[in-house]
């Protein structure tokens, strides 16, 4: 029993840091969600959803974006700075047309998830927000995986712009 156990946990291992679990699981195509109050959410619990008030649909997995003492630029710089550290890879987009994408991978399992991230002026304000849907590809529910990486990014962000 102990020798099958051993063996297994091998195998797993070869696959999962041999990169072949990456690539077993594909990350298909992004959801391309629309930022926008008429926009219908997912029916199942396996995304989460960050907007400032008025700009996203009413639902369950979100908050309210939090404003930021920076440019746009400044702050999707700090966006892509601090991205791997959460398993992030920016996939598309660009600071300048204001539309980050990313593919986010769990640490274990190497399950892919999409992070769609649009950077916006505080209207009327100096300073910039920005609205963010990130969504699993597989499973119905993602254990609220989406959300603890986006707070914990958040985190890393707000240091990353304060910091001399």
């Amino acid at each position: 029993m102990i020798w099958g156990l051993l063996v297994l946990a091998g195998i797993f291992a070869v696959v999962r840091f041999s990169g072949l679990l990456g690539m077993m699981l594909t990350a298909g195509e992004p959801p391309q969600f629309v930022f926008d109050p008429n926009s219908e959410l997912p029916d199942t619990p396996n995304y989460f959803l960050s907007c400032p008030d008025g700009l996203a649909p009413r639902g369950g997995r979100q908050m309210t974006s939090p404003q930021f003492d920076a440019s746009v630029a400044k702050l999707g710089r700090a966006f892509i700075a601090t991205a791997p550290d959460h398993g992030m890879k920016l996939t598309d987009g660009s600071v300048g047309a204001h539309s980050l994408q990313f593919l986010a991978r769990s640490r274990v399992f190497q399950f892919p998830d999409w992070v769609e991230l649009k950077l916006m002026s505080v209207p009327d304000q100096a300073g910039a927000t920005f609205c963010l849907f990130a969504k699993s590809v597989y499973g119905r529910d993602d254990f609220q995986q989406n959300e603890k990486r986006t707070r914990a990014w958040l985190r890393d962000v707000r240091r990353n712009l304060t910091s001399p």
